[in-house]
């Protein structure tokens, strides 16, 4: 399929087709799983053209995989991207991501707003390699340019942000990083480029845990890098030299899951506002966190730069860590689970999960606390889902 076909065509339809088109060939209609190491070359001429940057050729898996380039060209149309990488999680996208922008001595600014292993990943890993990370906190996120030094090459962003769903101005902060000559990087996992395209509002990179919604079924591990040729060319370097390939048969599930990512979105942002407005309802809930309620704080912001509000609902019980434990001990049809985007809905509790190991003070910068309880909406039925919540409410 030519790039300018593709530009042309839904969400739903790259989807299914991009990166997997086989008009007039004598192919399977599914991709297959090139389970190999190592490939075959026509000679030392054929060498000399791998070496010259014939992308048509395949040397080592570590390199490049048929299978994996089919995920690697489904996702970078998706997100309107030049190219893409794809990783064995979603961690390395991330360190890929920075290892592609910064070195020894630099620094990165980013959200504090951000997944617990991120900043784990950036206060406790990167210093490791001379990388130094300033937060900002979501409430002082307008004066994001005080947090810029000199030695800033990445600001990282992450909208809307886990758990409570904080969505900030991408097309605002990606001018500023711009302006700084910095990087700019944006974590878009919980919108998945079905709902929201952050290169659209001129960030340089794009990654996703492939974990969650694009394989969406919660049986791969998996992580992608979407961005400019020249961007991808730096990650992919990053992720040969550091071993974070992605295995071709994680990669065909990753296709499988892709081809219903947008219905399965559709879905399931249907059923989260409908449990977020009678979450907002009910008696024994202090808050809920979903943009899509008009009395959010991210609401108009969402509404701007998302086709709609999302897969994630949390919420804050008035009882306390006591009654959020009682909750979700009490849910019969969602499942207590560490991770997210499934066909199936989910319960966590970010305090022992996502947010593991961070300090009362970041908890309380990011509003996360023990009464805290995030609910990955899936597909079943949502008169279902809303009963079994309302029993559990009934023993929070």
């Amino acid at each position: 399929m030519s790039k300018r076909q593709d530009n042309s065509r839904a969400d739903a339809t790259r989807c299914i087709h991009s990166g997997e088109d086989r008009h007039g060939q004598a192919a399977p209609l599914t991709t297959p799983i090139v389970q190999a190491s190592v490939f075959t070359i026509p000679g030392v001429e054929g060498l000399r053209r791998y070496a010259a940057g014939d992308s048509g050729m395949y040397l080592y898996s570590r390199y490049g995989n048929p299978t994996v380039t089919a995920v690697e060209e489904k996702i970078a149309a998706l997100e309107g991207a030049e190219a893409a990488v794809a990783t064995s999680s979603g961690m390395a996208a991330e360190l890929i991501a920075v290892l592609a922008a910064c070195g020894a001595g630099d620094e990165i600014v980013s959200m504090l707003d951000v997944y617990g292993g991120t900043v784990k990943l950036f206060e406790q890993v990167l210093p490791r390699c001379g990388i130094k990370t300033r937060f900002i906190p979501y409430h002082d996120i307008q004066h994001a340019a005080r947090y810029f030094t000199r030695k800033t090459r990445m600001l990282f962003l992450e909208s809307p942000t886990n758990p409570t769903l904080r969505c900030v101005d991408l097309r605002a902060l990606c001018e500023l990083g711009r302006k700084r000559k910095a990087c700019v990087v944006v974590d878009n996992t919980f919108a998945t480029p079905v709902l929201q395209k952050p290169l659209e509002f001129g960030a340089d990179m794009v990654l996703h845990s492939a974990t969650k919604y694009l394989g969406g079924h919660s049986d791969i591990t998996a992580g992608v890098v979407a961005g400019s040729k020249k961007w991808m060319d730096a990650a992919r370097t990053m992720m040969i030299y550091t071993g974070c390939v992605l295995d071709p048969g994680c990669a065909y599930l990753m296709l499988r899951g892709l081809k219903t990512l947008d219905v399965r979105v559709e879905r399931a942002c249907r059923n989260a506002m409908r449990i977020a407005d009678a979450l907002a309802h009910h008696p024994k809930v202090a808050r809920v966190y979903y943009p899509g309620l008009p009395g959010s704080e991210s609401h108009e912001i969402a509404r701007r730069q998302m086709k709609d509000f999302g897969m994630m609902v949390s919420f804050d019980l008035r009882g306390g860590g006591a009654a959020a434990e009682r909750f979700i001990n009490s849910l019969k049809l969602w499942y207590l689970a560490a991770s997210l985007g499934g066909v199936e809905s989910t319960v966590s509790y970010p305090v022992l999960t996502s947010h593991i190991g961070l300090s009362a003070k970041q908890w309380k910068l990011l509003g996360v606390s023990p009464a805290t309880v995030r609910l990955s909406v899936g597909i079943e039925d949502c008169g279902d889902l809303l009963e079994d919540i309302e029993q559990a409410l009934e023993q929070a």
